[in-house]
Protein backbone atom coordinates (compact mmCIF):
# COMPACT_ATOMS: atom_id res chain seq x y z
CA UNK A 1 0.00 0.00 0.00
CA UNK A 2 1.40 3.62 -0.85
CA UNK A 3 1.59 6.10 1.70
CA UNK A 4 -1.66 8.05 1.21
CA UNK A 5 -0.35 10.98 3.71
CA UNK A 6 -1.57 13.99 2.79
CA UNK A 7 -5.02 13.04 0.40
CA UNK A 8 -7.23 14.21 2.56
CA UNK A 9 -8.47 17.50 0.75
CA UNK A 10 -8.23 20.13 3.64
CA UNK A 11 -11.53 22.21 2.99
CA UNK A 12 -13.20 18.74 2.71
CA UNK A 13 -12.05 17.92 6.18
CA UNK A 14 -13.27 21.00 7.55
CA UNK A 15 -16.33 20.86 5.90
CA UNK A 16 -17.15 17.32 7.04
CA UNK A 17 -16.03 18.09 10.70
CA UNK A 18 -18.82 21.05 10.92
CA UNK A 19 -20.81 19.13 8.81
CA UNK A 20 -21.19 16.18 11.27
CA UNK A 21 -21.10 18.16 14.14
CA UNK A 22 -24.02 19.76 12.98
CA UNK A 23 -25.84 16.46 11.54
CA UNK A 24 -25.39 14.70 15.29
CA UNK A 25 -26.52 17.71 17.04
CA UNK A 26 -29.86 17.84 15.39
CA UNK A 27 -30.56 14.43 15.23
CA UNK A 28 -28.26 12.63 17.91
CA UNK A 29 -28.17 15.19 20.24
CA UNK A 30 -26.28 12.73 22.82
CA UNK A 31 -23.72 11.27 20.48
CA UNK A 32 -19.61 11.76 21.00
CA UNK A 33 -16.69 11.39 18.84
CA UNK A 34 -13.38 9.78 19.43
CA UNK A 35 -9.97 8.98 17.44
CA UNK A 36 -9.55 5.37 16.87
CA UNK A 37 -6.25 3.93 16.32
CA UNK A 38 -5.83 0.67 14.09
CA UNK A 39 -2.87 -1.01 12.66
CA UNK A 40 -3.11 0.84 9.53
CA UNK A 41 -4.29 4.26 10.44
CA UNK A 42 -6.90 6.38 12.01
CA UNK A 43 -10.23 6.75 11.94
CA UNK A 44 -12.76 8.50 13.92
CA UNK A 45 -15.85 6.76 16.18
CA UNK A 46 -19.42 7.84 16.68
CA UNK A 47 -20.56 6.40 20.16
CA UNK A 48 -24.36 6.67 21.62
CA UNK A 49 -26.43 5.15 23.86
CA UNK A 50 -26.17 2.63 26.74
CA UNK A 51 -26.42 -0.91 27.25
CA UNK A 52 -25.19 -3.88 25.21
CA UNK A 53 -22.77 -3.14 22.69
CA UNK A 54 -23.90 -2.79 18.75
CA UNK A 55 -21.35 -2.02 16.10
CA UNK A 56 -22.65 -0.54 13.00
CA UNK A 57 -20.52 -0.28 9.88
CA UNK A 58 -21.36 1.87 6.98
CA UNK A 59 -21.01 1.13 2.70
CA UNK A 60 -18.10 2.21 0.20
CA UNK A 61 -17.96 6.16 -0.21
CA UNK A 62 -20.42 6.98 2.64
CA UNK A 63 -19.60 7.82 6.32
CA UNK A 64 -20.10 6.69 9.85
CA UNK A 65 -22.96 9.47 9.96
CA UNK A 66 -25.03 8.10 7.09
CA UNK A 67 -26.97 5.62 9.78
CA UNK A 68 -27.88 8.63 11.92
CA UNK A 69 -31.54 7.70 10.70
CA UNK A 70 -31.91 5.15 13.11
CA UNK A 71 -29.29 5.89 15.73
CA UNK A 72 -31.76 7.39 18.32
CA UNK A 73 -33.88 4.16 18.18
CA UNK A 74 -31.27 1.92 18.58
CA UNK A 75 -29.11 3.88 21.05
CA UNK A 76 -32.53 3.16 23.65
CA UNK A 77 -31.30 -0.32 24.30
CA UNK A 78 -27.72 -0.29 22.99
CA UNK A 79 -24.44 1.21 23.38
CA UNK A 80 -23.42 2.09 19.33
CA UNK A 81 -20.12 1.84 17.86
CA UNK A 82 -20.11 3.53 14.05
CA UNK A 83 -16.73 4.02 12.65
CA UNK A 84 -15.65 5.34 9.56
CA UNK A 85 -13.88 2.94 7.37
CA UNK A 86 -10.50 3.46 5.84
CA UNK A 87 -10.16 6.29 3.57
CA UNK A 88 -14.21 7.64 4.41
CA UNK A 89 -15.36 9.89 6.67
CA UNK A 90 -12.81 11.03 8.81
CA UNK A 91 -10.71 8.70 8.94
CA UNK A 92 -7.27 8.66 7.47
CA UNK A 93 -6.68 8.68 3.74
CA UNK A 94 -6.27 5.18 2.23
CA UNK A 95 -4.50 3.42 -0.58
CA UNK A 96 -6.70 0.60 -1.47
CA UNK A 97 -4.55 -0.26 -4.29
CA UNK A 98 -3.21 -3.91 -3.92
CA UNK A 99 -5.21 -4.48 -0.82
CA UNK A 100 -6.60 -7.74 0.38
CA UNK A 101 -10.23 -6.60 1.05
CA UNK A 102 -11.61 -9.77 2.91
CA UNK A 103 -8.19 -9.27 5.04
CA UNK A 104 -8.49 -5.61 5.38
CA UNK A 105 -12.01 -5.91 6.65
CA UNK A 106 -11.40 -8.25 9.42
CA UNK A 107 -7.84 -6.76 10.54
CA UNK A 108 -9.99 -2.94 10.61
CA UNK A 109 -12.67 -4.34 12.85
CA UNK A 110 -10.73 -6.86 15.04
CA UNK A 111 -8.60 -3.59 15.84
CA UNK A 112 -11.58 -1.59 16.18
CA UNK A 113 -13.21 -3.79 18.58
CA UNK A 114 -9.80 -4.20 20.68
CA UNK A 115 -9.81 -0.56 21.17
CA UNK A 116 -13.35 -0.59 22.69
CA UNK A 117 -12.50 -3.85 24.55
CA UNK A 118 -15.17 -5.75 22.67
CA UNK A 119 -14.90 -9.60 22.24
CA UNK A 120 -18.12 -10.25 20.69
CA UNK A 121 -20.97 -8.45 19.37
CA UNK A 122 -23.61 -8.21 16.69
CA UNK A 123 -22.77 -6.20 13.45
CA UNK A 124 -25.24 -4.30 11.35
CA UNK A 125 -23.58 -3.64 8.03
CA UNK A 126 -24.75 -1.76 4.84
CA UNK A 127 -23.26 -2.61 1.12
CA UNK A 128 -19.53 -2.71 1.58
CA UNK A 129 -20.16 -2.56 5.21
CA UNK A 130 -22.10 -5.92 4.79
CA UNK A 131 -19.02 -7.34 3.06
CA UNK A 132 -17.04 -6.48 5.72
CA UNK A 133 -19.11 -7.83 8.89
CA UNK A 134 -18.99 -11.30 6.65
CA UNK A 135 -15.23 -11.22 6.19
CA UNK A 136 -14.64 -10.06 9.95
CA UNK A 137 -17.45 -12.94 10.38
CA UNK A 138 -15.33 -16.22 8.55
CA UNK A 139 -11.71 -15.06 9.95
CA UNK A 140 -13.24 -14.60 13.50
CA UNK A 141 -16.89 -16.16 13.92
CA UNK A 142 -16.23 -16.57 17.76
CA UNK A 143 -16.31 -12.59 17.61
CA UNK A 144 -19.72 -11.93 15.63
CA UNK A 145 -23.30 -12.89 17.67
CA UNK A 146 -25.24 -11.57 14.70
CA UNK A 147 -25.06 -10.33 11.41
CA UNK A 148 -28.19 -7.73 10.38
CA UNK A 149 -27.63 -6.54 6.89
CA UNK A 150 -29.40 -3.37 5.77
CA UNK A 151 -29.58 -3.34 1.87
CA UNK A 152 -27.70 -5.56 -0.38
CA UNK A 153 -23.79 -6.90 0.55
CA UNK A 154 -21.27 -5.86 -1.73
CA UNK A 155 -20.57 -9.12 -3.21
CA UNK A 156 -23.70 -10.63 -3.95
CA UNK A 157 -23.27 -10.40 -7.35
CA UNK A 158 -20.88 -9.61 -10.43
CA UNK A 159 -22.92 -7.07 -12.21
CA UNK A 160 -23.01 -3.55 -10.52
CA UNK A 161 -25.69 -0.66 -12.01
CA UNK A 162 -24.13 2.16 -13.89
CA UNK A 163 -24.17 4.74 -11.36
CA UNK A 164 -20.67 2.59 -10.19
CA UNK A 165 -19.08 3.12 -13.16
CA UNK A 166 -20.14 6.97 -13.30
CA UNK A 167 -18.89 7.34 -9.91
CA UNK A 168 -15.56 5.83 -10.96
CA UNK A 169 -15.24 8.31 -13.62
CA UNK A 170 -16.21 11.10 -10.97
CA UNK A 171 -13.42 10.10 -8.86
CA UNK A 172 -10.74 10.04 -11.23
CA UNK A 173 -12.09 14.05 -12.92
CA UNK A 174 -11.57 15.08 -9.03
CA UNK A 175 -8.02 14.20 -8.84
CA UNK A 176 -7.18 15.82 -11.62
CA UNK A 177 -5.64 18.75 -11.34
CA UNK A 178 -8.06 20.40 -14.13
CA UNK A 179 -11.18 20.30 -14.30
CA UNK A 180 -10.81 18.51 -11.13
CA UNK A 181 -9.88 21.46 -8.68
CA UNK A 182 -13.21 23.53 -10.77
CA UNK A 183 -15.19 20.68 -9.33
CA UNK A 184 -14.23 20.45 -6.12
CA UNK A 185 -14.50 24.39 -5.49
CA UNK A 186 -18.42 23.28 -6.84
CA UNK A 187 -17.96 20.19 -4.40
CA UNK A 188 -17.65 23.09 -1.29
CA UNK A 189 -20.35 25.35 -2.08
CA UNK A 190 -23.97 25.06 -0.75
CA UNK A 191 -25.54 24.81 -3.82
CA UNK A 192 -23.63 21.07 -4.65
CA UNK A 193 -26.90 20.41 -1.95
CA UNK A 194 -28.69 19.74 -5.00
CA UNK A 195 -26.41 17.14 -7.08
CA UNK A 196 -26.05 15.06 -3.78
CA UNK A 197 -29.87 15.05 -4.38
CA UNK A 198 -29.55 13.72 -7.26
CA UNK A 199 -26.63 11.14 -6.30
CA UNK A 200 -29.47 9.85 -3.77
CA UNK A 201 -31.70 9.40 -5.86
CA UNK A 202 -30.05 6.00 -7.16
CA UNK A 203 -29.65 4.90 -3.36
CA UNK A 204 -32.70 5.77 -1.81
CA UNK A 205 -36.50 5.86 -2.96
CA UNK A 206 -37.27 9.17 -1.66
CA UNK A 207 -34.31 11.45 -1.96
CA UNK A 208 -36.69 14.48 -1.43
CA UNK A 209 -36.87 13.67 2.18
CA UNK A 210 -33.15 13.27 2.52
CA UNK A 211 -32.18 16.80 5.46
CA UNK A 212 -29.36 19.04 4.06
CA UNK A 213 -27.19 18.02 7.19
CA UNK A 214 -26.97 14.76 5.20
CA UNK A 215 -26.40 16.06 1.71
CA UNK A 216 -23.41 18.57 3.68
CA UNK A 217 -21.79 15.53 4.62
CA UNK A 218 -22.20 14.10 1.43
CA UNK A 219 -20.21 16.48 -0.73
CA UNK A 220 -17.91 17.15 2.03
CA UNK A 221 -17.07 13.64 2.29
CA UNK A 222 -16.37 13.58 -1.62
CA UNK A 223 -14.36 16.55 -1.40
CA UNK A 224 -12.13 15.32 1.45
CA UNK A 225 -11.51 11.20 0.11
CA UNK A 226 -11.92 11.95 -3.34
CA UNK A 227 -8.73 10.15 -4.08
CA UNK A 228 -9.12 7.62 -1.21
CA UNK A 229 -12.65 6.71 -3.11
CA UNK A 230 -10.92 6.33 -6.23
CA UNK A 231 -8.52 3.96 -5.83
CA UNK A 232 -10.80 1.92 -3.65
CA UNK A 233 -13.44 2.02 -6.63
CA UNK A 234 -10.72 0.77 -8.83
CA UNK A 235 -9.76 -1.75 -6.59
CA UNK A 236 -13.33 -3.42 -6.42
CA UNK A 237 -14.89 -3.17 -9.81
CA UNK A 238 -13.58 -3.90 -13.05
CA UNK A 239 -15.23 -3.19 -16.56
CA UNK A 240 -16.51 -6.33 -15.96
CA UNK A 241 -18.25 -5.90 -12.52
CA UNK A 242 -17.63 -6.69 -8.95
CA UNK A 243 -13.87 -7.43 -8.56
CA UNK A 244 -13.57 -11.54 -8.49
CA UNK A 245 -12.02 -11.59 -4.89
CA UNK A 246 -15.22 -9.90 -3.39
CA UNK A 247 -17.87 -12.50 -4.77
CA UNK A 248 -19.20 -14.36 -1.57
CA UNK A 249 -20.03 -17.29 -3.83
CA UNK A 250 -19.70 -20.50 -1.86
CA UNK A 251 -18.86 -18.43 1.47
CA UNK A 252 -22.65 -17.64 2.25
CA UNK A 253 -23.00 -21.62 3.68
CA UNK A 254 -20.62 -20.70 6.03
CA UNK A 255 -22.50 -18.30 7.88
CA UNK A 256 -23.09 -19.91 10.76
CA UNK A 257 -24.54 -17.11 13.40
CA UNK A 258 -27.68 -15.96 13.25
CA UNK A 259 -28.19 -13.40 9.80
CA UNK A 260 -30.90 -10.93 9.11
CA UNK A 261 -31.50 -9.52 5.81
CA UNK A 262 -33.12 -6.31 5.53
CA UNK A 263 -34.17 -5.84 1.99
CA UNK A 264 -35.21 -2.70 0.32
CA UNK A 265 -38.13 -3.37 -2.60
CA UNK A 266 -36.51 -1.11 -4.87
CA UNK A 267 -32.79 -1.87 -4.42
CA UNK A 268 -30.78 -0.56 -7.42
CA UNK A 269 -27.85 -3.12 -6.69
CA UNK A 270 -29.83 -6.68 -6.99
CA UNK A 271 -33.11 -7.69 -6.84
CA UNK A 272 -35.44 -8.99 -4.06
CA UNK A 273 -35.23 -12.19 -5.79
CA UNK A 274 -31.31 -12.30 -5.25
CA UNK A 275 -31.71 -11.12 -1.95
CA UNK A 276 -34.31 -14.19 -0.77
CA UNK A 277 -31.78 -16.64 -2.75
CA UNK A 278 -28.94 -15.53 -0.38
CA UNK A 279 -30.45 -15.97 2.57
CA UNK A 280 -31.86 -19.21 1.19
CA UNK A 281 -28.60 -20.14 1.64
CA UNK A 282 -27.72 -19.22 5.06
CA UNK A 283 -28.13 -22.11 7.59
CA UNK A 284 -29.67 -19.17 9.97
CA UNK A 285 -31.66 -16.75 7.84
CA UNK A 286 -34.31 -14.43 8.06
CA UNK A 287 -35.24 -12.07 5.30
CA UNK A 288 -37.43 -9.07 5.93
CA UNK A 289 -39.04 -6.89 2.66
CA UNK A 290 -38.99 -3.17 3.16
CA UNK A 291 -41.85 -1.81 0.77
CA UNK A 292 -41.43 0.66 -1.20
CA UNK A 293 -37.01 1.58 -0.02
CA UNK A 294 -33.80 1.16 -1.94
CA UNK A 295 -30.89 0.22 -1.07
CA UNK A 296 -29.86 3.19 1.88
CA UNK A 297 -33.47 1.17 3.11
CA UNK A 298 -32.72 3.20 6.69
CA UNK A 299 -33.46 6.66 5.33
CA UNK A 300 -36.84 5.52 3.67
CA UNK A 301 -38.11 3.54 6.20
CA UNK A 302 -36.13 4.48 9.49
CA UNK A 303 -38.81 3.16 11.72
CA UNK A 304 -39.24 0.28 10.27
CA UNK A 305 -35.87 -0.56 9.97
CA UNK A 306 -34.97 0.16 13.19
CA UNK A 307 -37.78 -2.03 14.87
CA UNK A 308 -37.11 -5.36 12.44
CA UNK A 309 -33.07 -4.66 13.67
CA UNK A 310 -34.05 -4.51 17.13
CA UNK A 311 -36.32 -7.71 16.98
CA UNK A 312 -33.84 -9.53 16.04
CA UNK A 313 -31.50 -8.90 18.14
CA UNK A 314 -34.04 -9.76 20.80
CA UNK A 315 -34.87 -13.11 19.30
CA UNK A 316 -31.26 -13.92 18.43
CA UNK A 317 -31.18 -13.42 22.34
CA UNK A 318 -33.37 -15.31 23.27
CA UNK A 319 -35.71 -12.13 24.45
CA UNK A 320 -39.07 -12.22 23.42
Amino acid sequence: MADATGWADPAGDRGLREARKRLLSRFVPGARTRRVKWSMGWTELIEVGEGPPLVLVHGGLGEAGGWVPILTSLARRFHLYVPDRPGHGLSDPFDYRGVDMSELSATFLADVLDDCSLRTVPIVGCSMGGFTAIAFYLRHPNRVSQLILPGMPAGLQRAVPPGIYQAQKLMRLLSTPSPGAVMRSELAQPAARGRMREVQSALVAHPERVAEEFLDCDRFNLLRNHRSFRWYLDSVVTPEGVSPPLLLDQRWAKLQVPTTFIWGEKDVFATVEKGRAAAARVPTSRFELIQDAGHGVWFDEPDRVAATILDSLDLSSGAI
